[in-house]
């Protein structure tokens, strides 16, 4: 026994144009978005972190310098040390 649904109006109607439009305009929505996540990383993002990255890289080396011209000014070496005894 098969069991066969068909409707009545068999032509393509107006409900199916719309949920066809609405498919299309989710899916150029999607596109959009995409793009626009896609644009804001590469001229924002981006160059912020390549900016960021430099500046460390510039501070760190400063700052290891700064620690050199230290040690050899006074000729002390800057460490901690810890005493431990045995019993």
């Amino acid at each position: 026994m098969r069991i066969v649904y068909a409707s009545g109006n068999t032509r393509a109607g107006l409900g199916q144009f719309w949920g066809m439009m609405i498919k299309l305009a989710v899916f150029v929505l999607a596109a959009l978005v995409i793009t626009a996540i896609m644009l804001v990383g590469l001229f924002i993002v981006l160059p912020v972190m390549l900016v960021g990255g430099i500046a460390l890289h510039f501070y760190i080396r400063r700052k290891l310098r700064q620690a050199q011209q230290r040690q050899r000014d006074d000729g002390v070496i800057d460490a901690e040390y810890t005493i431990i005894e045995h019993r």
